[in-house]
């Protein structure tokens, strides 16, 4: 008869194991090792993957209590003289140890190996963009026994030259032109799917790849500044895939090293995006894509360049009817390496932080969510975007005597999410709360953030959440709107995975000094011992005076008058009581500071800041964003910092 046994997750578990495997740690030579009655005969298979079942066969297993992969408990059935365990999803690969924990600390032990599952692994993938019928081709490991592949969710034929290590396919027919594509392969033992920017399309720019010219010259490209720093390499650890564009930064001016395309026909009004591979040798790269135009030039912000290979992107709309793309590598004299340089008529590409939230803006009526408690609506009436928003009105109770869910959403454990939505309410004193993931009396509810009060006008809120074990197995985003009898308004939700993101200001993680900020008052310095994200924040102590009285400002932004930008950073206090603020732009008296965050209270553990901020007419024609942290004697650490552009309805 078989008996099944029940995971206990428990301290006294853990403490029993650490206990029994200090006990009489003889060495096992293969043939099994028992204490009292208990001993193991035979492991089958030896060798096996995580998620797999398997067998045991021995004596005395009916005093076994518990059965563990190196430190992971197992799951396991008991028939007679036979255990089936499951290799635990966590288990590292390699060799390692099986041990059935019984009473009064007795143990058996065989040796096992967790093997490596040979999932697919994408390392590069080129064109960036390709049109129906035409070729991709995957670099990698592990692709030489696919079931099915699929671009733009289509499924797409292999090549028959395709290898192990590089394969082949064929675009499928029907895909939305200039649309982005995800990439998915699938083996037996699962399915991966690419994160870089991959688009259904042409690229616009000819010989984007770089693999056509003689010598140190590119086709269709020139080298209108620095020329005598950019070469042609085709070394492996200096390519992305066969030839690629070595340049030198003159150091200084961003311009001072431009590489500049062809031009291309343009539609004036239409939006293009441009996109490419690039990494730097040494970290502190920075760099900016740029337009020449006949009707002006436009710039993007600046873009980190760090060691590996990473893609940037930029979207612009066009001005005139034919446009010069152009590479400005010369801020600093990092060595540059880039290839595939795509550019796609229309926008909105993003790098492995795709939306998680279905309707998200309520434009689908209630789609995508559950009412729990209380009632919920969709509002015609008030909304941030589109047309609708979700409206509740709370019970006046407990929060979540009113509450809304979302359904399951698609996230890893242990990865960062920002969750991100704009509220109202209909009159005062409106309070409510997020929550993740639904209570279940098992410790899935592992997020709660503060009441929030909401008020009158819409209103951006924002939260970064890392996503912890959930004993339901299922992720739900909620809104516990029931403390108060208020009516509220929400809007344009949106989950993603969080990213630090590429700002329109220069060297926002510190990474490079003090570098592309000025200290204006005070003193400000590097941390290398407080940070958020890589290796460096900025630092400072409040003079306990005006807030002005320590004061930093970022070099000046390229920003547009009446669009709006989202002002995020992480920061911190070495003791209680910091506050600091932010503001836009720099005071000069005659009105270009046009924007005063309020006082925030700066924690002694790191926290998110984001902000919405519409940019206004400035007299000075400067747009820097500032730092105002005198008010206060306290020590500050801050990191991260950016300023992107913002359309919550894209």
């Amino acid at each position: 008869m078989k008996k099944y046994i029940k995971l206990l997750f428990s301290f006294i578990a853990v403490f029993t194991l650490i206990t029994i495997v200090s006990c009489d740690d003889d060495e096992f030579s293969g043939n099994g090792k028992g204490t009292g009655n208990v001993s193991i005969a035979s492991i089958s298979p030896g060798a096996e993957y995580p998620n797999e079942t398997v067998t045991l066969v021995g004596t005395g297993f009916n005093e076994v209590q518990f059965v563990f992969v190196g430190n992971l408990q197992a799951e396991f059935q008991l028939d007679g003289d036979t255990i089936y365990f499951v290799v635990p999803s966590k288990a590292e690969a390699g060799i390692t140890t099986v041990t059935l924990a019984m009473a009064e600390n007795y143990r058996v032990s065989v040796d096992f190996e967790v093997l490596l599952r040979p999932t697919p692994v994408f390392e590069k993938i080129s064109p960036s963009a390709a049109q129906s019928g035409e070729i991709v081709t995957i670099k990698g490991v592990n692709l030489g026994n696919i079931v099915a592949a699929k671009i733009g969710g289509s499924d797409a034929e292999v090549e028959a030259s395709s290898t192990a290590s590089e394969l082949k396919l064929i675009v499928p027919d029907g895909l939305p032109e200039n649309s982005l594509a995800e990439i998915e392969l699938e083996t037996i033992h699962g399915i991966e799917k690419s994160e870089s920017i991959f688009y259904i399309g042409q690229n616009l720019i000819l010989n984007g790849e770089l693999e056509l010219g003689d010598g140190d010259n590119f086709t269709n490209w020139g080298k209108w500044n620095g020329g005598e720093g950019m070469t042609a390499t085709t070394s492996e650890n200096e390519v992305y895939v066969g030839r690629s564009l070595k340049a030198i930064g003159a150091g200084g001016d961003a311009w001072r090293t431009q590489f500049v395309s062809d031009p291309v026909e343009t539609i004036i009004g239409v939006e293009y995006t441009a996109f490419m591979w690039i990494k730097a040798e040494a970290a502190g790269g920075n760099m900016r894509f740029s337009t020449n135009e006949s009707a002006g030039a436009q710039y993007s912000g600046n873009y980190d360049i760090g060691t590996e290979w990473q893609q940037v992107q930029w979207a612009f709309t066009a001005t005139s009817p034919e446009t010069r793309f152009v590479l400005d590598l010369g801020a600093t004299t990092t060595t540059f390496f880039v290839d595939n340089i795509t550019l796609i008529a229309g926008g909105g590409g993003s790098i492995g932080a795709p939306e998680l939230l279905v309707n998200g803006s309520f434009e689908d009526g209630l789609t995508g969510w559950e009412s729990l408690n209380g009632s919920h609506d969709v509002s015609t009436s008030e909304f941030y975007c589109g047309s609708t928003s979700m409206t509740a009105t709370g019970a006046g109770a407990n929060p979540w005597d009113t509450q809304i869910a979302s359904d399951p959403l698609d996230l890893v454990e242990g990865t960062t999410y920002e969750i991100s939505f704009w509220a109202k309410a209909a009159g005062p004193d409106g309070v409510f709360r997020i929550s993740m993931s639904q209570y279940d009396g098992n410790g899935s509810d592992f997020f709660y953030s503060a009441d929030m009060e909401i008020p009158e006008d819409w209103t951006y809120f924002s939260h970064v959440v890392e996503a912890a074990a959930v004993p339901s197995g299922v992720y739900r985003l909620l809104f516990d709107m029931g403390a108060t009898v208020q009516t509220f308004f929400v809007d344009a939700i949106s989950v993603k995975e969080y990213e630090v993101p590429t700002g329109l200001n220069v060297n926002g993680g510190f990474e490079d000094g003090l570098t592309g900020w000025e200290s204006l008052n005070g003193t400000h310095d590097v941390s290398t011992s407080e940070f958020h994200s890589g290796g460096a924040s900025l630092t400072a102590t409040g003079a306990g005076g005006n807030p002005w009285d320590t004061q930093i400002a970022s070099d000046p932004m390229d920003m547009i008058e009446g669009r709006d930008y989202k002002i995020s950073f992480w920061a911190k206090a070495a003791g209680p009581n910091g506050v600091f603020r932010i503001s836009m732009s720099q005071y000069d008296g005659n009105g270009s500071d046009f924007f005063y965050s309020s006082d925030l209270e700066i924690s002694e553990d790191w926290t998110y800041f984001t902000f919405i901020v519409n940019a206004a007419a400035v007299p000075s024609g400067v747009y820097r964003l500032l730092f105002d942290m005198g008010a206060t004697t306290e020590t500050f650490f801050v990191d991260d910092v950016a300023v992107v552009e913002y359309d919550a309805c894209e």
